[in-house]
């Protein structure tokens, strides 16, 4: 009897270890291989942010091309600029109608937007930039954006 027991239990931790290691409620934009963040929604905008370590980052920018929109963080510093995060970052349409209000959890952030005029607004050591958008069906746009080194 104890043996069976056993056995039941076995076969439980391994059914367990088996479908926690499928990837059954894994990210639904990513592959084995891959270290893309999971996409997220805000309305009819789709977005993703991050870009923490080497392995993320190249999965990001592979990924870019197919998002009309790519923000690329960053703080000017000696020799180059460095990769900023935990940015907020919104946009509006033409209206003025906020579609995105997110932060930038790291220094890439890619957006999926119809075709239209928006502003940006994004903040980081209290100075904010501004950027005007158009957003072209069938297009990627790469926007940078550089706040001034910390004195």
């Amino acid at each position: 009897m104890k043996r069976t027991e056993f056995t039941k239990a076995g076969l439980v931790l391994i059914f367990l270890a088996v479908f926690s290691t499928s990837g059954f409620a894994g990210n639904d934009n990513t592959s084995p291989g891959t270290s893309l963040p999971a996409t997220q929604t805000q309305g009819e905008v789709a977005f993703l942010s991050g870009g923490i370590g080497g392995d993320e980052s190249e999965a990001i920018k592979k990924e870019a091309i197919s998002w009309p929109l790519m923000l690329e963080l960053a703080q000017a510093a000696t020799p180059r600029a460095e990769y900023i995060g935990d940015v907020p970052v919104t946009i509006s349409d033409e209206s003025g109608k906020i579609v995105l209000d997110t932060i930038a959890e790291g220094p890439f952030l890619l957006v999926k937007l119809p075709p239209g005029k928006y502003s940006l607004d994004a903040t980081y050591q209290s100075i904010k930039l501004y950027r005007q958008l158009n957003i072209q069906k069938g297009q990627h746009e790469k926007l940078t954006l550089i706040w001034p080194a910390v004195r």
